[in-house]
Parts: structure tokens; C-alpha cells; sequence
């Protein structure tokens, strides 16, 4: 598949980028003001520059404002438009996107919009002549067979349907989808037997295919009342995928005997699954830009779609745009499915902006919410971690381990969070235990033994063992300029310092703004008589904002007053 996906998301991104301007990840975000007057070129420098920051909202607001002064500037009028889509106000771009489409009939995005109105409207005849405008090469190549597929089942056409999605067959990585939307399409017209047959086969083994796919399955399978069936189907899922919530509710729901929920009520929401399904390739390709694009597309026809909002939602994250994303993850209701992981994004999202208290509030709640699910307590951890509570982080990875049947039943991972947040917090026996059970459990983990080893050596024991598995880490990431830190660090503790200087060089080369590998790299200078080098080191160690203890370290070896820096003023 990705072979084929690079084609035609490449073409798609430049079209996205091209006629946005720029919607490039920013290394600084600025705060935007509302611009006070109404002149032209105020409010579309301020629509540039919101576009360049990715905030969407205020592009659309600054470039809709320069467009009324100015109706008669074509490019102005592009780039409003593309900004409306961007944030989710497609009716709002449909007068715009009339225009495009009148001057250049191929428009891809233009062409959408007045298609997805028609088909909003239900005159889907419409609505087909406005998507056979497009050429099929590119992403149209994907978006045209799929968008007729679903417009032909709006003029109840099924044979047409099955006609357009033909033009995606033999091209193995677009078979899946193709089966996919030929399986819905057949249980809208209620031909069950196909549509199992066509579903069943989409993806392989239905408990390792997407999620929707799994459920069209297992609403087929009700519909023609084998539930026994659609329960296999949903028990198989959730033991591929623990952590999903939406086969544990349509579990409940069987055995209340509630009625089957159906994918796809109307050929709109099946084109905006359509949609979904593209938005996720491109997302899958980092092709972030016109993925929002396509998400946006989709829950213009789909509102209330809440898969669709967490795609939008976690490309926002992408962005930066981490209020944003709350807003959106907060939009889906408590009783969904997917509120869950909702939730646990909005944290992760609270946590970027700085509102630790708030991630960690929403946390504990969810905690307590659901005594079955360790997550929101590893979630927690590493909030409590990154905020240096390190005993609180310990506690919250107690917590989860606990509810996932102790140390014996988890991997190696979390046993490596716990064990760092039992080493600082002062707990060495402990952290030394988890780092020893994450080893046995994954022998050949360069980041415990990294940890594991360093931690030895720090404290003066285990050289020769500390040794062995700091070079065994070092081959298996001979590029991590931390790990060659650590095995140069043994060096030196050692006494082997012409080893540790060629070691600490490699990893100052490999990580140059790290004050602590700089610090190293000082201290073996100077053991080996390179003392200018040794205080050059020291004091690019102090430019690259150490902590409170090493600063104080580092300047009391450039103050003469460690002893085993020797006299470092006098040289």
C-alpha cells in the first residue's frame, strides 16, 4: 500500500500546500489579536500569518474580512477558501466554492464542495455531474470511483455503485477498500449475503481489520440474526484489541437484547466514510494538511461521527493546535464509545498547553471512573514524571500494574517507566528490581541497560557488568549519542580515560547541545591534561541550560573548588 499511497498523496499534499500558502509546523507559535482596523493589507498579512501558525480559525476570520474589501483578488479568494475548509465551515465556503468551480471545473476541493451540498440537498443527479467533471488521475483517482459509488446509491442505481468501485479493483493495496464500501453498499440495499461475503473478505481476518469494518461486519451478521456469529466477531476483536471500548458496548448491547446499529444510514454518511477512509491513509503518510482537509469533508456530511473527530482532533495535536483539540475531543459525548480515548488525548493535549493541574485532574477522574483499565493511571505516571513528582509517578505506575495482575503479566515498558521513577525518587532497590525484570523480559533492550548500566556506574559498582551491557546497548544503537555517553562515563569511572575522551567525543558529536554529555566530555579533558578544552567544555555545559544541581557542579570545576578537577582556575 504505501508504494501506491505515496503517488497520490503527493500530488494532493503540493495541491493543499500550494494554494494554502503555508500550513508548515511552526517552531514558535505567536498569539494572534483580531486586527483593529479594516484595511486590505492588515487583515490579509494577519491571514498569512495565522496560516503559517496553522491556526486555521483565525486564517478563515483575517482572509474572509480581506476578501469582502477586496471580492476581485483571485488568490485572496483561494486561499479563504481553502481556510473555511480547513476549519470545518464547508456550507460557509459552498457561495466561493460555485465560483472556483464556474472558472476551473477540475477544482478538486472547489468540485467537493458543491457535490457534498447537492448530495446534503439529496439531488444526487446533481451531485454526479459536478464529480464527473474531475479527472481521475492523482488522489481523484481514489476520491471519484468512491464518491460515485455512494452518489449512484442515492439515485438507487446499485449496479452503477458496483460499476464505479470496480475502477479501484487491481490494485492490490485499494482491494481492501473497495470490498469495504462494496459491503456497505450492498446492506443499504439489504442484500446481506453479498454483503457479508464482500466484508468478510475486505481485510482479511475481521479481527485484525479496522474497526468500522469489523462492526459493518458484525451489524450484517445481526441484521440477518446470527448474533452468535456477531458475537464471536466482536469477542475475537476485543482479545486482538484490549483496549478498545466499542466491542465491550456492542457486547452489552446483545446481551440486552437491543437491535443492531447500522453503519451507514444514508449515501451521505456513506460518502463521508469515504472520506474518513482517505483522511486516514493521507494521515497514515504524515500527509497531515490534506487529511484535516478530508476529515472536515467528511464531518460536513457526518456531524455527529466521533472516530472522525479524534482523526481531526489528533491531527490538530500534529499542528500544535492543542486547544483546538481539546475543544474537539471535548465535543464527543460521555456515553460514546470513544470518549474514553477522547479523554485520555484531552489530557495528553491539557499537558502541551501547560495545564498540568487540569491533565491531571481529568486523569484522576477517569481513574476512578473505571477500576478495570490501567491507562488513565500509565497516563498519569508520566504527567507526574515530566512534572519531577517522581513517588507520585511510582504510585500511579503501582496502580496500574496492580490492575493489570502484577509484575509477572506486563511488558517490559512499563516496568522501565516505574523503575525510573523509583530510581528518582530515591528508591534504588526498587528501580534496580523493575530494571532487571524489564531485562529478563527483553533481554536485548538498549534503553534499560542504558539506564541500568549508568545507574551503576553513577554510583560506583557493577563496572565490569555495567561495562558489558552499556557496549552490548551501544551496538545496538550505535547512533544514540546518550548510550555512548553512558559506556564513556564507565570509561571514566574506570580510569580508562583516552576511552572515555574517544567515547564522549562521539556522543558531544551526536548530541552537541546536551549539557551533561559536555560536562563529561570536560571532566575527561582535563584528566588527560586538555584543560582549555576541559573549561571550553564546561562552559558550553552552562550554555545549554543544565539543571540547578549541575550548573552548580559545573561552576565550582570552573572555580577551582572540586577535587577532582584539580586546580581549574589556574589553568
Amino acid at each position: 500500500m504505501k508504494r501506491h499511497l505515496l503517488n497520490i498523496v503527493i500530488p494532493m499534499t503540493a495541491l493543499a500546500l500550494s494554494a494554502c500558502g503555508t500550513m508548515s509546523q511552526p517552531a514558535d507559535r505567536a498569539e494572534f489579536e483580531y486586527p483593529q482596523s479594516n484595511s486590505f493589507s492588515g487583515n490579509f498579512l494577519a491571514g498569512k500569518a495565522a496560516q503559517i501558525e496553522n491556526r486555521t480559525d483565525y486564517a478563515a476570520r483575517y482572509l474572509l474580512r480581506a476578501y469582502e474589501i477586496d471580492p476581485g483578488n483571485d488568490d485572496l479568494r483561494r486561499r479563504a477558501f481553502l481556510a473555511l475548509i480547513a476549519e470545518g465551515r464547508i456550507a460557509d465556503a459552498e457561495p466561493v466554492a460555485r465560483v472556483l468551480v464556474d472558472e476551473n471545473p477540475e477544482d478538486l476541493f472547489a468540485v467537493m464542495t458543491v457535490m457534498d451540498a447537492e448530495i446534503r440537498d439529496q439531488d444526487y443527479q446533481a451531485a454526479l455531474d459536478a464529480v464527473s467533471t474531475l479527472p481521475q488521475r492523482g488522489i481523484t483517482a481514489l476520491i471519484v470511483p468512491l464518491a460515485k459509488a455512494w452518489i449512484y446509491t442515492g439515485l438507487d442505481q446499485p449496479q452503477n455503485a458496483m460499476a464505479a468501485l470496480n475502477e479501484l479493483q487491481g490494485n492490490g493495496s485499494l482491494n481492501p477498500l473497495s470490498e469495504y464500501h462494496r459491503g456497505l453498499i450492498l446492506a443499504y440495499f439489504d442484500d446481506l449475503n453479498a454483503a457479508e461475503v464482500a466484508l468478510a473478505s475486505a481485510y482479511g481476518d475481521p479481527a485484525d481489520a479496522p474497526l468500522r469494518a469489523a462492526e459493518a461486519l458484525g451489524s450484517v451478521y445481526e441484521r440477518k440474526g446470527q448474533t452468535q456469529k456477531a458475537s464471536l466477531l466482536y469477542e475475537s476483536y476485543m482479545d486482538r484489541h484490549p483496549q478498545s471500548l466499542a466491542m465491550p458496548y456492542h457486547l452489552d448491547r446483545l446481551a440486552k437484547g437491543e437491535p443492531p446499529t447500522s453503519v451507514i444510514l444514508t449515501p451521505a454518511s456513506g460518502l463521508a466514510e469515504a472520506y474518513l477512509d482517505i483522511a486516514t491513509l493521507l494521515s497514515q503518510e504524515n500527509a497531515v494538511d490534506p487529511a484535516l482537509l478530508m476529515a472536515r469533508y467528511s464531518l460536513s456530511l457526518r456531524p455527529g461521527d466521533d472516530i472522525t473527530r479524534l482523526l481531526v482532533g489528533e491531527i490538530m495535536e500534529i499542528q500544535e493546535r492543542f486547544d483546538a483539540a481539546v475543544i474537539v475531543y471535548e465535543s464527543i459525548p460521555k456515553d460514546s464509545p470513544h470518549s474514553w480515548n477522547a479523554r485520555l488525548r484531552a489530557a495528553s493535549s491539557y499537558e502541551q498547553l501547560g495545564k498540568t493541574d487540569d491533565a491531571i485532574a481529568l486523569l484522576e477522574t477517569m481513574v476512578n471512573e473505571r477500576s478495570d483499565r490501567p491507562d488513565a493511571l500509565i497516563q498519569l505516571g508520566d504527567i507526574l514524571r515530566i512534572d519531577q513528582d517522581f513517588a507520585g509517578a511510582a504510585n500511579a505506575y503501582d496502580r496500574a500494574i496492580e490492575r493489570l495482575g502484577g509484575t509477572d503479566a506486563v511488558g517490559w515498558r512499563l516496568l522501565y517507566r516505574r523503575g525510573i521513577a523509583y530510581e528518582r525518587a530515591g528508591n534504588w532497590p526498587k528501580a534496580e528490581a523493575d530494571f532487571l525484570k524489564a531485562l529478563e523480559l527483553e533481554p536485548n533492550q538498549p534503553y534499560v541497560m542504558n539506564y541500568l548500566g549508568y545507574s551503576w556506574v553513577d554510583m560506583g559498582k557493577n563496572f565490569d557488568q555495567a561495562e558489558d551491557m552499556l557496549k552490548r546497548a551501544v551496538e545496538l544503537q550505535p547512533d544514540d549519542g546518550y548510550i555512548i555517553d553512558s559506556l564513556g562515563w564507565v570509561y571514566y569511572k574506570l580510569g580508562r580515560y583516552d576511552d572515555a575522551v574517544e567515547q564522549l567525543e562521539k556522543a558531544v558529536e551526536l548530541k552537541p547541545d546536551d549539557p551533561t554529555i559536555n560536562d563529561h566530555l570536560g571532566d575527561a579533558y582535563w584528566q588527560i591534561g586538555r584543560f582549555h578544552e576541559a573549561r571550553f567544555q564546561w562552559h558550553r555545559a552552562l550554555s545549554f541550560n543544565p539543571t540547578d544541581e549541575l550548573r552548580a557542579d559545573v561552576q565550582a570545576k570552573l572555580d577551582g573548588k572540586t577535587p577532582h578537577a584539580g586546580d581549574v582556575a589556574a589553568n
